[in-house]
């Protein structure tokens, strides 16, 4: 749990043993699990994919980081590294308003990306990832890229996993990506189009605010809004815009999953 939580004595032994709990009842990740209060994950079936095979796995913190544990883009812009997350340690999750966590039973990897600090020189680093491939962000892009097909334009590359995962998807034909920063596209795509299934990949890089509503296509996934949530006005103001584009879908847009019964 994050160190600065002013905690009593008493409080952390009890989320001591609450974490405890939760490790004795750990399920597989798989494709189709779905978003919850607490995810009890079994380490050993939480595979990411390492886009720098080269990069060796780091608990360490960005600053801290030793060659081989990171890779750094061109101009120092962002660096890749690959987070080692510890056994028992909870991570926060969101689905829209509501705020739940993730557990493993065994250490995990996760890649994250950095970037540089606002104004500031090179190899500055927000010491806040991001991006990150955690459950949250694999489950909370899920429901965007089950919408893929035909003529798909992405916006925002990311760590490139929802490109890869819509590229695996059979009724996807082709994809536009629009992305901003032309030195994350030389950085990271070059790897992630291996992964990508043979689609074809196109690339336009801009302002996708400025870009998108000169495109066409049958649906658009959006991942460059600032933060998670509260996204649906952005996303409505971008769809009006983009009259050739049959659908638009936007990060953080999705409701709650809805208990049966």
């Amino acid at each position: 749990m994050p160190s600065w939580l002013p905690l009593s004595d008493r409080q952390r032994a009890f989320l001591d043993a609450r974490v405890k709990e939760r490790l004795q009842d750990c399920k597989p990740w798989t494709r189709n699990i779905r978003w919850a209060p607490e995810l009890n994950i079994i380490g050993s079936s939480y595979q990411t994919l390492n886009l720098f095979p080269e990069v060796k796995p780091s608990g360490r913190e960005v600053y801290e980081l030793s060659a081989g544990e990171f890779l750094d883009s061109p101009n120092r812009m962002f660096r890749y590294a690959v987070k080692i997350h510890r056994r028992g340690h909870p991570l926060p999750t969101r689905w829209g308003p509501p705020i739940g966590t993730e557990a493993w039973d065994s250490d995990v990897e996760i890649p994250v990306l950095f970037e540089r600090r606002s104004g500031a020189g090179p190899g500055e680093w927000n010491t806040y990832p991001w991006m990150s491939i955690t459950p949250g962000e694999i489950l909370t892009l899920r429901v965007g890229t089950k919408l893929a097909k035909g003529k798909v334009i992405i916006g925002g590359l990311g760590l490139a996993h929802q490109l890869i995962e819509v590229a695996k998807r059979r009724a996807v034909e082709e994809i536009i990506l629009v992305e901003r920063s032309k030195e994350l596209v030389e950085f990271l795509l070059p790897r992630a189009i291996k992964h990508c299934e043979g689609k074809k990949v196109s690339v336009a890089i801009g302002d996708a605010m400025q870009i998108l509503p000169q495109l066409e296509g049958d649906v658009a996934l959006l991942d460059i809004f600032p933060a998670y949530g509260q996204n649906h006005g952005p996303t409505a103001a971008v769809a009006r815009r983009c009259r050739k584009i049959k659908k638009v879908w936007g990060w953080g847009t999705s409701e709650p999953p809805r208990r049966s019964g």
